[in-house]
C-alpha cells in the first residue's frame, strides 16, 4: 500500500542508524510490528492478569521432577 505522510526526519534518522535498517520502509514496518506485538502483550496481560492456580510450592516441586 502507498501513503503519504509527515514524519520527523531526525527521528527517522534515528531509527535508522539505531537499528541498521536499509530503508525507511524497513524502519517503519518494523516500528509497525513492534507496536502491534506490545499491544498484544498488553491484552494478553490484561486478559490473564487475573488467572491463579491452586498450587503449593511442594506440588509445583513434586511437578518439575
Amino acid at each position: 500500500m502507498k501513503i503519504t505522510t509527515n514524519l520527523d526526519g531526525s527521528l527517522l534518522k534515528q531509527a535508522l542508524r539505531a537499528t541498521g535498517a536499509h530503508s525507511q520502509r524497513e524502519v517503519i514496518e518494523a516500528g509497525l510490528k513492534n507496536l502491534l506485538a506490545d499491544v498484544k502483550r498488553k491484552r494478553f496481560i490484561k486478559d490473564f492478569d487475573h488467572f491463579r492456580l491452586n498450587l503449593t510450592l511442594a506440588a509445583l516441586k513434586r511437578q518439575r521432577v
